[in-house]
């Protein structure tokens, strides 16, 4: 998944521009009236599912107190990753455990599935009407479901002494950085995405669905030299920080942590061939109590302020056409159709054809592990 924090499990991580009045315009939402919006809420409270660890952090501090702070609401944080959909099984169908929760891909289809999800009140959310349609484009038939925030990537991690630029994917198989190279074991899907997107087809991550197309790709990542496969974003800055590594499949979640804690030491971007990604939809869960309330803070989620707030302190990308991208976030996309260049997700479908032979690609994946090892 995103900002990305510890062992990511297999679970886990159209609209056109209207005037802008109407963006500006807060939402007419049940009971309230553009007048009372700031007051009708008053001391009402909201519980919303942000990613677990810096991804909580960075939503708590820009969207969550500004939010209650605007409207003298309670809303509260309560991190997750994978559990999201069994905790809402596990509760009675009208009392569940949290009003609205963030989704990617996996998520949200195990969440159609079993039709725990409610659909958008458009009508309540006219910020939608600022968002990048690549973000309904890549979840069509789910498009009605929540409301696009956010989505984080895999980048290249190079250390610039070593006067290598990112620009390819390719070099992780250079000799210069033979058993100087850290990727992702645990999440092993992101790794095996690299030779996806190295291959150049049409398809984006098509191959790396099956296993029967999956196997060249896996083939590929045999030839690696790891220096150390990875489990989780502490080990891998521990891995780079005791030089162990030169270069790096990393996250965008992690990416500005990397280079405040070490200033000047790395390169980090998105390749040519483009990346790997997911999108990050908060979504209003079966039996949410506070249903208008809900609706406003969906709402909040796609205001410029809220975006370019949290925009600032990471290096997800965001789903608004028009955000101010910090100096920190170099090549940012700028048009949809950069968005379907640079990002390619494993999608829905995909995630359902990978789980169907789960443990054949888990298995053929530590294969892999012992292969390139050192």
């Amino acid at each position: 998944m995103t900002v990305r924090d510890g062992k990511l499990q297999l679970s886990r991580r159209r609209f056109l521009c209207a005037g802008a009045a109407t963006l500006a315009m807060p939402a007419i939402i049940g009971r309230v009236s553009v007048a009372s919006a700031k007051t009708s809420f008053a001391g009402e409270g909201l519980i919303v599912v942000p990613w677990s660890g810096g991804y909580e952090t960075v939503f708590k501090e820009t969207v969550i107190e500004p939010f209650n702070a605007e409207y003298g609401t309670r809303v509260e944080s309560n991190g997750g990753w994978d559990q999201m959909v069994p905790q809402i099984l596990a509760a009675p169908a009208d009392n569940p455990p949290f009003d609205i929760t963030i989704t990617e891909e996996s998520v949200a289809g195990q969440g159609i599935a079993e039709k725990l999800w409610l659909k958008n009140n458009r009508a309540a959310i006219p910020n939608l009407e600022a968002v990048y349609p690549y973000f309904a484009e890549t979840r069509p038939g789910a498009e009605d479901y929540g409301v696009p925030f956010s989505g984080g990537t895999c980048m290249l991690l190079v250390r610039k002494s070593l006067g290598i630029e990112p620009t390819s994917w390719s070099i992780l198989w250079d000799e210069k950085l033979a058993k100087k190279v850290t990727l992702d074991g645990s999440s092993w899907w992101w790794s095996l995405s690299v030779p996806a997107l190295m291959s150049g087809g049409k398809q984006g991550l098509q191959d790396m669905f099956a296993m029967a197309t999956a196997e060249p790709l896996f083939a590929q990542l045999d030839k690696l030299r790891v220096a150390r496969w990875y489990m989780s974003g502490a080990e891998e800055a521990t891995v780079l920080n005791q030089d162990e590594a030169d270069a790096a499949l990393t996250y965008s979640s992690d990416a500005l942590s990397l280079m405040q804690a070490s200033p000047g030491e790395y390169l980090i971007t998105v390749p040519k061939e483009g990346t790997s990604a997911w999108t990050d939809w908060f979504i209003k869960v079966r039996g949410a109590h506070h249903n208008d309330l809900a609706d406003l803070f969906q709402n909040y989620l796609l205001e410029k302020e809220t975006q370019n707030r949290f925009l600032a302190k990471s290096m997800v990308f965001m789903s608004r056409r028009d955000v101010t991208v910090p100096l920190h976030w170099q090549n940012y996309p700028q048009s949809n159709e950069d968005f379907h260049r640079m990002f390619q997700l494993i999608t829905m479908e995909g995630w359902k054809s990978i789980n169907n032979e789960y443990q054949a690609f888990d298995e053929r994946m530590k294969l892999t592990i012992s292969r390139s090892a050192g």
